[in-house]
């Protein structure tokens, strides 16, 4: 093995002698010449995250039509980072590292005919974040798991200003440590572009404020002056999100916008009376978004009033109170988070078990009742829900995170310093999010 270490204290340069052979189906397997760069994401900016490493290589295979990186903590390796091979000299970030490890990497690559792979490499990460944003983790049945990635903020608390991730083991992945001078609100939610290479934060303040665009590696900050935005934005396609609007004059009961990296906005939805009251704050506020990509439709959650299903043009479809008996009284006429499936709506209530009683609840698309899950918390404000492929949920209280099973019964519960505001479960950091993957 060629591989040598990169640690805190510079950059390495690895290169590597005829590769290892690697045999994939229907492929025959090659040799080639690599050259690999390595470095930690904090030696090119202090203040980035230790645990994002940053690849650079070259090889002597010609014709090359697909890449990745094959990393893990040994040589089984078990994540894998794609290859934009239009990036100059391939440049791949690895993120969802844990800190104070020795991390195993590979370059694996192809001309769809013959595969080639680099030698064994290996990539020290540096330390833990000192800030500690998850005060206790606490697994009850391993087994039922779900293991992947929480991307997640406070909206209020200790370390409220900081979004971070998490994995299933309770270490803290990645996080963003704002510049001086920089926004030191809480942020309600940080939400991963579709094509991987951002977060996006949007602050909680009800006055609205700036978006901001993180990239993966932690290197840049792009703030949006042109927006002022609060409390929600969902990823849609690429580099283009949805998020609600604040800025007074822009329309009642805040707006749904597009935007990309660009900084180009486009009104989506104007909420109009119906399907809802107009109206100034509290009694008209947009306080959820999300969007389906299978369905093709965003949902909107107006705090006292309801939940409405907009397609993608911003066309009305449906209301949840429209269809549930009684109206938003059935859920205790307060919500935050919420998700459409196929099959049902999941929404936090946040007074479903009686005032300041968080409870999920998830509504067939005809209005029924399909499951009222136990009550294990509250949250005055925010709140959220997400359906898991394996059949859990992950719901979130103002103070703790918890995943259920399908029988309710609980398999994880995360506390955190602050107040939690919206979080994204992933299973991994690559790829499109759960709710844009068909």
């Amino acid at each position: 093995m060629n591989g040598r270490t990169a640690g805190a204290a510079g950059l390495m340069i690895l290169v590597g002698a005829c590769s290892s052979s690697r045999e994939t189906a229907g492929m025959r397997s090659g040799s080639a010449q690599f050259t690999v760069h390595v470095e930690l994401a904090s030696q090119v900016k202090s203040s980035a995250p230790t645990t994002v490493g940053i690849v650079t290589w070259s090889t002597t295979a010609p014709g090359i039509t697909s890449a990745e990186i094959d990393f893990g903590l040994d040589t089984t390796y078990g994540m894998v980072a794609p290859v934009d091979l239009k990036r100059t000299d391939y440049r791949t970030v690895l993120v969802g590292m844990k800190p104070e490890k020795t991390y195993h990497f590979r370059v694996v690559a192809s001309d769809g005919t013959t595969t080639y792979a680099s030698e064994d490499h290996l990539l020290a990460t540096g330390a833990k974040n000192t800030a500690s944003p998850i005060a206790s983790f606490s697994v009850s049945d391993a087994a039922k798991l779900a293991r992947g990635f929480f991307v997640a903020s406070f909206w209020n608390g200790t370390n409220a200003e900081m979004p971070f991730i998490f994995d299933t083991d309770g270490d803290v992945v990645w996080w963003y440590e704002p510049a001086p001078g920089e926004s030191t609100d809480g942020v309600a939610q940080a939400k991963m572009s579709a094509d991987g290479q951002s977060l996006w934060l949007v602050n909680e303040s009800l006055s609205g404020a700036p978006l901001r665009r993180v990239s993966i590696d932690g290197l840049t900050t792009q703030t949006y002056e042109n927006t002022s935005a609060s409390h929600a934005i969902a990823a849609v396609g690429g580099d283009t999100m949805v998020y609600l609007d604040y800025t007074a004059g822009k329309g009642a009961c805040n707006p749904v916008f597009d935007i990309d990296s660009t900084g180009v906005t486009t009104v989506v939805w104007t909420p109009t009376n119906p399907p809802l009251v107009l109206g100034t704050f509290p009694s008209c506020h947009g306080n959820a978004l999300r969007y389906s990509l299978e369905e093709d439709e965003l949902t909107y959650s107006d705090l006292l009033q309801d939940v409405v299903v907009l397609d993608r043009a911003g066309n009305v479809k449906w209301t949840l109170a429209g269809r549930v008996s009684g109206g938003n009284a059935a859920w205790g006429g307060r919500q935050h988070g919420h998700q459409l499936t196929d099959d049902s709506l999941i929404l936090f209530a946040n007074d479903g078990a009686g005032s300041d009683q968080a409870q999920a609840v998830e509504f067939g698309l005809d209005g029924s009742v399909k499951r009222t899950f136990a009550s294990n918390g509250s949250a005055s404000n925010f709140g959220d829900v997400q359906r898991l492929a394996n059949g859990n949920t992950v719901i979130t209280y103002r103070t703790s995170l918890q995943e259920v099973d399908a029988s309710d019964a609980l398999v994880l519960e995360v506390k955190g310093s602050g107040l939690f505001g919206y979080v994204e479960f992933r299973k991994s950091l690559y790829g499109l999010p759960l709710d844009i993957q068909q």
